[in-house]
């Protein structure tokens, strides 16, 4: 199967430059892997850069907290890391907002409610890693849990979560495996 047939892209590949230049990038990084993990991977560094930007700025601090991310999957070599990074920055900005809307529609089917919800842990995490959460992270953050359907009373208990000294992780939590839902149940 097409990795980018996924997205509706089989040969419309420049009508989503933006998801098809940084599912290339995973693609190069992870050639081995299957295509939902693939898609999966793509769909949650795609928010986690959705909320180190929604305050115009990609600090450092917000790089390293993604980088440390990314170290956790065993199979991403370290120096296609940095690469993957760039590539994020430059392309999530600029994001369409179909692009987004199919991510955010894979993410759902892939993903129970409680999975999604540690998509949410994952990202609340990422928005504190300057300390904490400014006014325009917390509205992506809502916009976000709006779109996957996690409350907003799970979305405020996530961010205190991630606001508490004792449970913000050092390094940051791995990006959660890809859901049970996505595997093939040869594989389960």
């Amino acid at each position: 199967m097409d990795p980018l047939a996924w997205l509706g892209l089989k040969k419309q590949k420049d009508a989503h430059p933006q998801l098809s230049a940084i599912n290339t990038a995973v693609r190069e990084l992870l050639p081995d892997d299957e295509p939902v993990v693939l898609r999966y991977i793509v769909i949650v560094a795609v928010l986690l850069t959705r909320v180190a930007h929604a305050d115009g700025v990609f600090l450092e601090c917000e790089l390293n907290h993604l980088h440390q991310l990314f170290q956790h999957i065993d199979r991403m070599p370290p120096d296609g890391i940095t690469t993957l990074c760039g590539t994020l920055n430059e392309h999530v900005p600029n994001l369409s907002e179909e692009e987004l809307s199919l991510c955010f529609r894979e993410l759902k089917s892939l993903c129970d409610a409680n999975e999604r919800l540690q998509v949410m842990r994952l990202l609340a995490g990422l928005a504190t890693a300057d300390g904490g959460i400014v006014p325009s992270e917390h509205g992506t953050l809502m916009a976000i849990a709006a779109e996957l359907g996690v409350p907003d009373e799970s979305l405020a208990e996530l961010e205190d979560e991630a606001l508490t000294p004792d449970a913000i992780p050092t390094p940051p939590a791995s990006l959660p495996p890809p859901p049970d839902s996505a595997l093939d149940p040869a594989d389960r």
